[in-house]
């Protein structure tokens, strides 16, 4: 998949219009198995996901679904081709994080069989 297209979802779906480059820098340093997943819609790219195989677990990372596209399956189909990926490596489970406030992703997750294991939250510095 063309890069333009998985950062068009990814700032499209988080809405903060970012730059991508350190998101795909840092990607190129990924050296542990990976995969990336999108979901189309009449041609078009409208969910993006990536996952990282590591020490028999895959975290799932980057997911993202258009405005437009929500509440239609996107983000479940890609959860699952992600989890199907995962299961030929004989991963042993998947983790992710998610912000609590995040309500329809957490359903998501819940559906998919995920479960809170912990909380985290993010520190900033005030200038």
């Amino acid at each position: 998949m063309a890069a333009s297209r998985y950062e068009r979802v990814l700032v499209g779906g988080h809405g903060d219009g970012a730059d991508p480059r350190p998101e795909w820098d840092m990607l190129a340093r990924v050296e542990r198995p990976s995969a990336f997943a999108c979901v189309f819609d009449a041609g078009e790219v409208v969910a993006v996901g990536r996952a990282v195989f590591d020490s028999g677990w895959v975290g799932v990372f980057g997911m993202a679904t258009l405005p437009r596209a929500r509440g239609r399956g996107a983000a479940g189909d890609l959860l699952r081709s992600l989890a199907d990926w995962a299961r030929g490596l004989g991963a042993e489970g998947m983790y992710l994080q998610v912000e609590a406030d995040d309500a329809p992703a957490v359903r998501l997750y819940e559906r998919a069989g995920f479960a809170e294991m912990c909380r985290y939250h993010y520190r900033s510095s005030v200038r």
